[in-house]
């Protein structure tokens, strides 16, 4: 008398159970991971492109403009944001300025004479967001990161730096 080893019906639909559990789980994970990075990418890339800006504009010695359209960034060669923007930055995510509406723009001498400014990426145009990272800040001679605390406008007073 031989006794057939293997698995019951009733094992295999657990294991298969708990599987699809675990992965159900990962994917969800996964999907929260990877907007986090996208949005993340963003503000890295409105960071670096604001640097640039700055950059141009000091060594021509002429003003230079940035403004924030939906999801992209129009750059000027001038300080006059009525022409056609020179180049466009196309991002995934919109964004919003604040405080207030209108360009960033940057003398001569690289400088910002306006109040510090933030631009804050708002994925499905909602503030909160899992990134570590969600807004640029432009201040009079300076851009760095933050991360918009929970709640708070597009401003620098609520946003923490990075």
């Amino acid at each position: 008398m031989s006794k057939e080893r293997g698995f019951t019906i009733v094992e295999l639909v657990v294991v298969v159970a708990i599987m699809a559990t675990l992965l159900t789980i990962g994917s969800l994970s996964f999907s929260t991971m990877q907007k986090k990075a996208k949005i993340e990418e963003q503000v890295r890339s409105i960071y670096s492109t604001l640097t640039d800006v700055r950059l141009q504009a000091m060594y021509t010695k002429s003003p230079r403009a940035v403004m924030v359209v939906g999801s992209s960034l129009n750059i000027y060669a001038t300080n006059d944001t009525t022409v056609a923007p020179v180049s466009v930055v196309n991002l995934a995510f919109p964004m919003v300025i604040g405080p207030g509406a209108g360009a960033v723009v940057y003398d001569a001498s690289g400088v910002v004479n306006s109040v510090e400014r933030a631009i804050c990426v708002e994925p499905g145009n909602v503030a909160e967001n899992p990134g570590n990272m969600d807004s640029t800040i432009i201040s009079t001679v300076r851009t760095y990161m933050g991360k918009r605390r929970s709640g708070g406008a597009c401003a620098p007073s609520s946003i923490d730096q990075k």
